[in-house]
């Protein structure tokens, strides 16, 4: 049965879209083998929970998604600062995302609901991209339950390899609104949406 590697996000509205689009795009501009992102595919988003899912659980996933959205407020988000994750080749340069109470419980809600559907074996198969696909995607997607969320849950928007110019970035508040359910492709990027829904 065809699987999916999927990630449960927050798709951020247009103008933070178009502001990490333009810092990923600084940041291949010395990395041409980045990652690209865009408003199509690629796109910015804020992970809430990875893993692996069979097709026959996808419209129950995006029942469960639905239901949690009709419960939930549209999330006050800000990004608080820029920062770089070293454990990578080339560094990851990501904003990050203010741990706001909302976007905790909304972070617990999605992981309560979902992890008993999900599978942490994902194969480069269960991927949208094709081969070759980072030894690194696979393990973010199988490690993130437990070891990225709940009380290990960093919201952040990924912007790309590099290294980090920025000394800091003056904070700017958004209104996240949009969930969404992704099909991940290579370096976790949200390749494809499979299912959308408003807060």
């Amino acid at each position: 049965m065809k699987r999916f590697a999927i990630d449960v996000v927050i798709l951020p509205p247009d103008n933070i879209t178009d502001i990490a689009i333009e810092y990923n795009k600084r940041l291949r501009a010395s990395i041409p083998e980045n990652i690209e992102l865009g408003k199509a595919r690629y796109l910015p988003h804020i992970s809430l929970l990875m893993g692996c899912l069979a097709l026959d659980q996808l419209e129950l996933i995006t029942s469960r998604l639905d239901a949690i959205a009709k419960v939930h407020e549209i999330l006050e988000l800000s990004i608080s600062n820029i920062r770089t994750d070293d454990s990578a080749a080339h560094g990851v340069v990501s904003f990050e995302i203010a741990r706001t109470e909302q976007l905790v419980r909304l972070h617990e809600s999605i992981v309560n609901s979902f992890r008993p559907f999900l599978t942490q074996d994902a194969k480069a198969s269960d991927l949208a991209d094709p081969p070759p696909i980072k030894d690194s995607t696979l393990q973010w997607v199988n490690k993130f339950i437990p070891h990225a969320c709940l009380e290990n849950f960093w919201p952040h928007i990924t912007l790309g390899f590099g290294e980090n110019r920025w000394n800091g970035i003056t904070p700017i508040s958004f209104q996240g609104s949009r969930l969404a359910l992704c099909h991940l492709g290579n370096h976790c990027t949200c390749a494809e949406v499979l299912a959308e829904v408003s807060l």
